[in-house]
Parts: C-alpha cells; structure tokens; sequence
C-alpha cells in the first residue's frame, strides 16, 4: 500500500513540474522606424501585468514562469536602453525591470515556439480601461432608470388603489339609499283595488 502511494506521488510530482516547464529564454528591446517593442521569447503564454512607472520606466509582471539560466537581452536598433533587470519571485512569477527613453508606449510581443507571435499594444490595453469605464456608466444609468420606474410605479399603484377605496365608498353610500327606499310592490299592493283599466302610476302621483 505504501508502495503504491509513494508511485502515486512521484507521478503527481512529475507531472507538476513538467507543467512548470515555461522559462523566459531572451529579451529582445526592438526599435522599427521609432516604434519600441519589448520581445519576450519564451515556451509558453502566460499572464502579464504592465505598470508604467513613467515615460521612460516599465515594470513587467509576468505569472507562471521561470528565468531561463542562459537568458539573453538582445537590443535591435537602440543603443539608449539605460538597463534591464529580471527578478525571480516566489511561485513562478518574474518581474522585468525596463528603463528606456519612451519605453511605456513600447508594444509587448511574445514569441513561443508553437505559436506566432501575439502582440499587446497599448492601444488595446487602453481600448479595454475605456470599454471597462463605459460598461461601469451604463450599468449606472440603468440602475437609476430601474429606481425612477419603481418610484413612478408605486405611486400609480397608491392613485389606482385610492380610487377602488372610493368606487366601493361610493356603491356603499348607494346601496345603503337603495335600502332606504320604500318598496315599489307595496305601494302598488296599496292602490291595487282602486287602478281602473288605463291607468298609470303616473296618475297617481298627479291626485
């Protein structure tokens, strides 16, 4: 049994770190026509953060992922990156440190073996805060259109509601003359013997 148990763990060990097999192999600063990119080349994907500390600072937080031994920086086209520093921090996360003139605007390409390149470009980074700040106004203005409906419909429920107290006020006070009326039978059973052929009650009321 423990055997067993122990083959079971080195399997689940093995495949764990043969998940957490993704290094950052370079780092390629690439300056084309005026327009900076930061190529990370590495073996798989993985989420990244940017922070713009200034124009000329950029901080890199990428997530899943180790430093190569043998990495490389690599600058095409530029000679005024003032340094580069990556940093090793705890589960498999690394932050690169970049100083450049203008490097904020830079594009973040990664470059993987399986795949193509996939480029994050500001504009899209800034295309999501404004689609985000949007969805957050719409939302807003909608609540306040819910809130308005609610308030407009009680009160018309309060005018309906008032008016069915007064309809039923109003049949109350009515059946209660009705009730109070002498009974048109026994008017008619009083006169009975006395109506001739013709006559109305009409010709009554006139004597």
């Amino acid at each position: 049994m423990l055997k067993k148990f122990l083959i079971i763990l080195l399997v689940f060990a093995g495949l764990a770190a043969y998940a957490s097999d993704n290094f950052l192999n370079s780092v390629v600063i690439s300056n084309n026509d005026g327009n900076l990119s930061v190529i990370l080349r590495l073996d798989k994907v993985v989420k990244m953060k940017r922070e713009s500390q200034s124009s000329d600072k950029l901080v890199l937080t990428l997530r899943g992922i180790s430093q190569s031994p043998d990495i490389n920086t690599l600058y095409k086209n530029t000679s005024d990156v003032k340094g580069i520093i990556i940093q090793n921090k705890k589960n498999n996360e690394l932050k690169i440190y970049i100083e450049a003139p203008e490097i904020s605007k830079a594009d973040i390409v990664f470059e993987t073996p399986n795949s193509s390149p996939l480029v994050v470009s500001n504009s899209i980074h800034e295309q999501r805060v404004i689609w985000s700040l949007m969805s957050i106004i719409i939302l807003l203005l909608v609540m306040c259109s819910a809130r308005k409906s609610a308030k407009s419909y009680d009160g018309k429920s309060d005018i309906e509601k008032a008016i069915k107290e007064r309809e039923k006020a109003l049949y109350r006070n009515f059946q209660r003359e009705i009730d109070s009326l002498p009974s048109i039978n026994c008017k008619l059973k009083s006169y009975r013997k006395h109506v001739l052929k013709g006559e109305t009650l009409r010709h009554y009321s006139k004597i």
